[in-house]
Order: C-alpha cells, then structure tokens, then sequence
C-alpha cells in the first residue's frame, strides 16, 4: 500500500519538478532595450495578457483564467525580462509560468511572445508587400446569337 501511495506522489509531483527546470526562451533582438520593450508590451497584449508590472528592462503580466467544461485555461503568468547587449542589441528572456489551478488546460506562449515581438520590431503589417492592382476583366465575348444574320 505504502508503495501504491508513494508512486502515486511522484506521478503527481513530476510535473511541477520538470516546470522548474524550464527556463523560458532567449532571443536577441537588433534594437535598443526601449524599443524591445515596447515590442514585449505589444506582444503581451496580443496575446490575452493584461500587463501588471512594466519596468525599463521587465515586464509582466497575467493572461485571463477561462472556465472550460472539464478544464479552465489560462491564468499563466508571462514574463520579458530584458538585458542591454554590446552594439545596440538587447536580448529578452521570455518565460511563461504555469500557474497550479489550470495547470492541465494552460500552455507554454514564449514562442508566440517571441514571434509578436520579432513582427513588432520589424514594422509588422506595415512592412509587408501591398496588395498587387486587380486586373481589369477581358472583355466578355460577344453573344454569338445576336450577332449572326437572321434568316
């Protein structure tokens, strides 16, 4: 029984061992911290995350908890923290923390945080191509019918 009851513990405490191993996700940005910090502010937003805490080189802030029918999502805590590089690149660590109520139904959003912030910095929809001109029709050919002779 004893046995039972211990394998059963660290089933249940495996997962949370291995969320604080997890680090979050590094990437370097060729802009300065302000700029980068804005993008992390933007992406934050985009993302459902309503912002608690903004520093020069930190943010952070809480995503919505949502009630499901079997489990909520939600409810992570995500975080930029950022780091002055040499020549005017700034590298940002992002992190997104799992919180113990939903845990099952919250995922990981370092990647789309990362990619809100690399789209932000780079212009985003502003730098993409316009839309080409729409080419006009052909002219419809002309109906057979009422241009033959009629007989």
């Amino acid at each position: 029984m004893r046995s039972v009851l211990l394998a059963a513990m660290l089933i249940a405490a495996a997962p949370a061992a291995l969320a604080e191993k997890y680090d979050g996700l590094t990437v370097t940005f060729d802009h300065p911290p302000e700029a980068v910090q804005k993008a992390a502010i933007d992406a934050l937003t985009v993302v459902g995350v309503e912002v608690k805490k903004q520093e020069p080189l930190f943010v952070e802030g809480k995503r919505k908890n949502k009630v499901g029918m079997f489990v909520g999502s939600g409810g992570e805590v995500l975080s930029v923290a950022l780091t002055a590089v040499d020549g005017g690149k700034t590298q940002a660590k992002i992190r997104t923390t799992k919180t113990f109520v939903g845990r099952a139904g919250q995922k990981v959003w370092d990647q789309p945080i990362a990619d809100e912030m690399t789209k932000a910095l780079s212009g985003g929809a502003a730098t993409a191509a316009p839309a080409p001109a729409p080419t006009p029709e052909p002219a419809a050919a002309p109906d057979a019918s009422a241009t033959a002779p009629q007989t």
